[in-house]
């Protein structure tokens, strides 16, 4: 004959495994949260870096103009000797 007590320890053993598996479940939900909160921040940082690094190399970045003798096409003078 089985008892009332006999049934009631698989209960227990599915309500710890629901309960452990909620707390992980948890924890990597603050994990997930934690981490994307420090995403965020690393890229306004990279952004505002950007920037700087934008604003300190504007002057020297402007490309120069070619002289209107300069071109591409390459000249007699420009060529290497055959000899």
């Amino acid at each position: 004959m089985k008892t009332h007590f006999s049934n009631s320890r698989p209960r227990r053993r599915g309500f710890s495994a629901l309960l452990v598996l909620l707390v992980l479940l948890s924890v990597i939900l603050v994990l997930l949260a934690v981490n994307t909160e420090a995403l965020n921040r690393l890229e306004r940082e990279v952004k505002g870096l950007e920037k700087q690094q934008i604003q300190r190399l504007a002057p020297s970045a402007k490309p120069e103009r070619p002289s209107p003798s300069a071109t591409n096409r390459p000249s007699a003078t420009n060529l290497p000797s055959s000899r």
